[in-house]
């Protein structure tokens, strides 16, 4: 009698299925607690603040101001978002569970940090109310709308990257405080670089103003979809998931 051997089929890459579940309730786990709220409460606030001085005191219908400061603020308010999306896991020792589940670490760290993604687009597209506020208040045609939409484009891959960042910073240990520390100052050291990049002469400013945010966000923020400037944000993001995934895979063994 011929005995025949089945193989299971290869999962691939990550399984779609599993990482949408991590996904929802890593979304579920941030609204079950008050930190999508008070996220919320800050991002808005500060952003209604900078968004409403220059359109009531100097009467420019503008998002510019945003582009100034936002991304400081991203890089503060994601890493407090990302602290704990795999140090608490290491920390109570649920991670071993999920260890132990038929789940690749890619699962893991897309499901997770597609949790953080979608709260940050909710945040981001709740900006789209200023830009109604300044269709009311300007004429149609005098709104850049190319500016609008790039200030807002720029601003979600901005904490996208961010997000990626601090997630690999949460999977180096148990210590929440030390991955927000750690993930601040890189984001920090991202956003300053481009102020400081005209400082620097000839070839090495150059360097420093593309791995620097500020020309990235400037092209964005005038309308202008440039592909080096997605590529930019694609490697951030890349980069970083990638690295996550190769701390998980060490602590298996």
């Amino acid at each position: 009698m011929e005995c025949q051997i089945s193989n299971p089929s290869p999962r691939g890459v990550f399984q779609a299925h599993a990482v949408k579940a991590l996904a929802a309730r890593t979304l579920r786990s941030y609204f079950e607690s008050p930190t999508a709220t008070v996220t919320l409460f800050v991002f808005y606030l500060l952003t209604g603040y900078l968004f409403a001085a220059p359109l009531f005191l100097v009467k420019i219908a503008s998002l510019r101001g945003l582009i100034d400061f936002v991304p400081l603020l991203l890089a503060f308010l994601v890493p407090a978002l990302t602290m704990g999306l795999l140090a608490e896991e290491l920390k109570s020792g649920t991670f071993e569970t999920l260890a132990t589940l038929p789940l690749e670490d890619w699962d893991i760290v897309l499901g997770k940090y597609l949790g953080f993604a979608a709260l940050h687009l909710v945040c981001i597209a709740g900006l789209i109310f200023y830009v109604l506020v300044l269709a009311l208040c300007a004429s149609p045609a005098g709104l850049d709308w190319g500016e609008m939409l790039g200030t807002l484009l720029g601003l979600a891959l901005t904490g996208l990257a961010f997000g990626a960042i601090g997630i690999f910073t949460s999977s180096l240990g148990k210590n929440q405080v030390v991955a927000f520390v750690m993930a601040f100052l890189v984001c920090f050291v991202l956003f300053i670089l481009g102020k400081t990049a005209g400082l620097l002469p000839g070839g090495l400013g150059s360097v420093v103003e593309y791995i620097g945010l500020d020309a990235h966000m400037d092209n964005l923020a005038k309308g202008v979809l440039d592909s080096r400037d997605l590529v930019y944000f694609a490697s951030l993001v890349f980069t970083f998931l990638y690295l996550t995934v190769q701390r998980l895979q060490a602590r298996r063994f």
